[in-house]
């Protein structure tokens, strides 16, 4: 059996796990009853070109998205713990911020993990716009999600100096009319109404060449925190809406057009956050009325071009898009002070918009050397316009009304341009081994200035306003490499070795802060040294992924705050590290039963102290944010006859996130969080054309902790996991 990842959705689905080795064929919440025992074949497009999951030297994961749909895991936050190596924390915004391997500092940095959409990377690429924002994309609008770890700076640039998730869209077929429809329905501990959801997608064929997919979405998920002081139950109710439309042209000779727009939009009434305050009890918060609401959009739009000239392919991937995050934040507790004295309020909600615009462009060729030589060159291009805005109101905490506008405005527009050339040699000197050679240079320039107006000014900046700092702007370049010995012991064995690079932009520091800021700061780097097995046995019955990692990290970014003025900037100092191993397994021992585990166990820590200037502490051997040292799954799927064509399922599976740490502070103290285990069952059957799937996520409603505490921006509040949720889908196929 044979699944083309980037190509066409997958008949196959899970329990809601995932393995390295193949896509797990395990929950039967969307497909009939497979009588095969072979595990199924997974084609992945991870390098830029299709290829065996199995020869693929990477360690990588991928994700069937139809079963996530049909158990409700909807948000990375609701999946990352089937993933190896992969934690997501929720930030202060409620947004989620990706960690892979352990290769993070904390909060309000550069990202460390890359996001692509159709190989079009989304979002910004520096924290001064937010770039750790991730979006939350629904699952209907995807085909598959690639989950690749370790250092990816070659063939995909910035971002990606601890990994990469790939969103893969539905592709348009020509081959005929399919279609589908599903309905959920689910509840929640605590919750103050039921979430549903409604999604629907046809793949219609105008010809035999010319064909569209569509299909849209529309959900609720239900709140389950609520605010005693206000009366209010449910405050972090959310909404969210959006659709998917691609359309595949012929062009002239053997060129392709295919053309995609992914939009999707988001509203919630409030945080998730749980308050540690006292008189405050489980999953209860106090804030002022309407502040955790937020609104966000995120579009992609994608213009892809492929064809042959010759023995050479070639690829155009232009695209544009746009990310919208607009939050209200409630910082009462640090500024009531200020309110209370001029307003008479002790309310002080803060409205941050952040806006990115951003522009790319890929083009890229494929060239045969020869019969032993595969060559790929290309050229890299993106420019963003972003602009971060923060305003400041007071307000009374227990209507919300607004009593003060004119309190602060903080407005910084944002440019970033990069440009990058990047090559890939591919030498066969056999059948069974080969050795893969690649380097990227990339140019990246970024400025940005910072406009202060109203009445408290004076009171932060020591100056009059309006308060003009910069523009400041920086130039950078940095260089990537990877080589990849890989040796195939048989068609169905294969052993790699690797040794690839990453970096993140350095960028400028604004304005007067002080003689402790530096003017701009360096980008940083990792470098991946890592080995790695995977293999099929048993007549394709069990599959088996492993890797053995070490990452060093050079020119660590910080986000510091100058003691004297109180203002924050960037800087580099100290190194880390991060080394571990990746193990995980997927059998079918007989007809109709999926198994698979996987385990990881890793360190990241600092290989050197922070400077002797920074604002935080961090002495060699410190851990970083946010890591684990030890996790893993374990999950099984049994399908079985029921009467005629109907076929029944149930499945299991248990999650573990071991112990972290959180952010870095001024003192030796942080925040600890707590090893948790989650369970997930779920059962259901197929009729015909008919899927209905019964869940329940978070089986014992563990309340596993997330992030928050100190170092965050409320040292008392702290997000959690989803409590126990039970839902029901129906899903209806047509041909």
């Amino acid at each position: 059996m044979r699944i083309a990842i980037a190509a066409a959705a997958v008949t196959l689905s899970t329990v809601g796990f995932a393995t390295t080795g193949t896509v797990v064929a395990a929950d039967g919440a969307d497909a009939p009853a497979d009588k095969s025992t072979a595990l199924a074949e997974i084609i992945v497009t991870a390098e830029k070109r299709e290829e065996r999951l199995q020869d693929t030297p990477i360690s990588m994961t991928v994700i069937n998205t139809t079963a996530l749909a049909a158990n409700n895991e909807v948000r990375l936050q609701d999946y990352a713990t089937t993933i190896p190596g992969l934690n997501v924390v929720l930030n202060d915004y409620g947004t989620p911020q990706l960690v892979i391997r352990g290769i993070t500092t904390g909060g309000y940095i550069n990202p460390t993990v890359g996001v692509t959409v159709d190989d079009v990377p989304f979002g910004s690429s520096t924290a001064l716009a937010l770039g750790e924002f991730v979006p939350d994309f629904d699952p209907s609008d995807i085909s598959n999600i690639e989950v690749l770890r370790g250092p990816q700076g070659t063939l995909y640039g910035a971002s990606s100096i601890g990994g990469l998730v790939r969103y893969v869209t539905r592709a348009p077929s020509t081959e005929g009319f399919t279609g589908r429809v599903e309905a959920g329905v689910d509840g929640v501990h605590n919750g103050n109404e039921p979430g549903y959801s409604f999604r629907g997608e046809a793949n219609i064929p105008l010809s035999d060449s010319v064909a569209i997919r569509v299909s849209g979405f529309t959900r609720q998920d239900a709140g389950y925190v609520d605010d005693p002081s206000l009366g209010l139950k449910g405050v972090n109710e959310g909404r969210t809406s959006g659709g998917y439309l691609s359309a595949l042209f012929p062009l002239p000779g053997s060129f392709s057009l295919r053309l995609t727009a992914l939009v999707q939009k988001s509203t919630a009434d409030g945080l998730a956050n749980v308050d540690a305050k006292p008189g405050l009890g489980d999953l209860q918060q106090e804030m002022v009325r309407g502040s955790g609401r937020s609104d966000r959009q995120n579009q992609a739009y994608i213009a892809t071009i492929k064809g042959n000239i010759g023995n050479t392919e070639l690829t155009s991937v232009t695209g544009y898009n746009i990310s919208r995050n607009h939050s209200w934040l409630d910082y009462s507790d640090s500024l009531s002070s200020l309110t209370q004295k001029d307003f008479g309020v002790s309310g002080a909600p803060i409205y941050e918009p952040v806006n990115t615009n951003k522009f790319t462009q890929e083009l890229r060729a494929s060239i045969p050397l020869g019969d032993r030589v595969d060559w790929l060159i290309g050229g890299f291009y993106t420019h963003e316009a972003s602009d971060s805005f923060e305003q400041i109101f007071a307000a009374v905490p227990a209507t919300g009304a607004i009593v003060g506008t004119g309190v602060a405005w903080l407005d910084k527009p944002i440019t970033f341009d990069e440009y990058a050339v990047f090559t890939d040699f591919t030498v066969h000197f056999s059948d069974r081994f080969d050795v893969q050679l690649g380097g990227r240079q990339s140019y990246n320039r970024q400025a940005y200035t910072s406009i202060a107006t109203g009445t408290w000014v004076p009171v932060f900046y020591n100056a009059p306003a309006p308060y003009v700092e910069g523009p400041a702007r920086s130039d950078d370049h940095s260089f990537t490499y990877l080589l990849t010995p890989r040796f195939k012991i048989s068609p169905d064995l294969m052993v790699y070795a690797r040794l690839a690079s990453g970096y993140q932009p350095g960028g400028p520091n604004i304005g007067p802060t002080g003689s402790t800021a530096p003017s701009e700061f360096k980008a940083e780097t990792t470098k991946n040294y890592e080995v790695g097995l995977k293999g099929n046995a048993w007549d394709h019955k069990l599959s088996f992924d492993g890797a053995l990692y070490y990452i060093s990290w050079s020119n660590l970014q910080l986000y510091l705050t100058n003691p004297d003025t109180g203002t924050s900037y960037y800087a580099n100092g100290s190194g880390a590290k991060s080394q571990g191993v990746e193990l995980s397994v997927q059998a079918r021992p007989v007809t109709g039963l999926t198994l698979s585990a996987w385990l990881t166990y890793g360190e990241a820590e600092l290989t050197r102290a922070f400077p002797s200037t920074a604002s935080a502490y961090g002495p060699k051997g410190d851990r970083l944010p946010y890591g684990t040292r030890i996790s893993g799954n374990l999950a099984a799927q049994q399908s079985f006859p029921l009467v005629g064509e109907a076929t029944g399922f149930v499945g299991a599976r248990w999650s573990y996130v071991g112990d972290r740490v959180g952010q870095f502070t001024s003192s030796p103290q942080r925040q600890e969080y707590p090893g948790y285990g989650t369970v997930m069952l779920n059962t259901g059957v197929h009729y015909g054309s008919w899927n209905a799937n019964l869940y329940v996520n978070n089986l014992l409603d563990k309340r596993g902790l997330l992030d928050g505490g100190l170092g965050t921006f409320d040292a008392l509040a702290f997000q959690y996991i989803q409590p126990r949720t039970v839902g029901l889908t129906v899903a209806k196929e047509f041909n």
